[in-house]
């Protein structure tokens, strides 16, 4: 972790183009410990729809209100942190292609859970930063510019080193 999955995924998710451009969005972080219920109970509170009886509906049910809340609508769902491909399969059913332009987005540092969930387009792979890159990021967090005082250089390199590439842990 810490490539920057979650926060590539999250700028798109977020543009202002993508607010306008798709009818109804949803974001749900799924991890390691997901319950179906609750990846479907995710999608239908970010659309507001959930109400005391939602909770009494079994998961197949549940993946029907979702089905229904997405048809005939373009939709934009991300799904953050997937660790496995029974995640996937929960939720797939529920979403139609209208051939609308509809989207899904789906994060995991696991490369066969992006290839078995791809529906043609080929999974983006993240790669670490390179170093010059790494040191312009460190610098900008730490001194608000591209380039680090000299007396520091030596400094942070070797911090900038000992993260590898890493946006998170720069």
């Amino acid at each position: 972790g810490g490539v920057g999955k979650t926060t590539l995924a999250r700028k798109v998710y977020d543009d202002i183009y993508m607010e306008h451009h798709f009818y109804v969005r949803a974001w749900i972080t799924v991890s390691q410990m997901h319950q179906h219920r609750e990846m479907l109970l995710g999608i239908l509170r970010c659309f507001s729809l959930v109400n005391d009886y939602t909770y009494l509906k079994s998961t197949e049910q549940l993946a029907e209100q979702v089905y229904r809340s997405l048809k005939g609508r373009r939709y934009l769902i991300a799904m953050d942190d997937v660790w496995d491909t029974t995640a996937w399969d929960v939720v797939k059913r529920s979403f139609l292609d209208d051939k609308n332009g509809s989207r899904v987005i789906l994060t995991s540092r696991l490369a066969n859970v992006g290839i078995y969930a791809s529906s043609g387009s080929p999974p983006h792979y993240m790669r670490c930063l390179s170093v010059d890159r790494s040191l312009k990021l460190f610098n900008l967090r730490v001194f608000g510019r591209e380039n680090c005082p000299l007396e520091l250089e030596k400094a942070t390199k070797q911090i900038v080193g000992k993260c590898q590439g890493l946006p998170l842990a720069l």
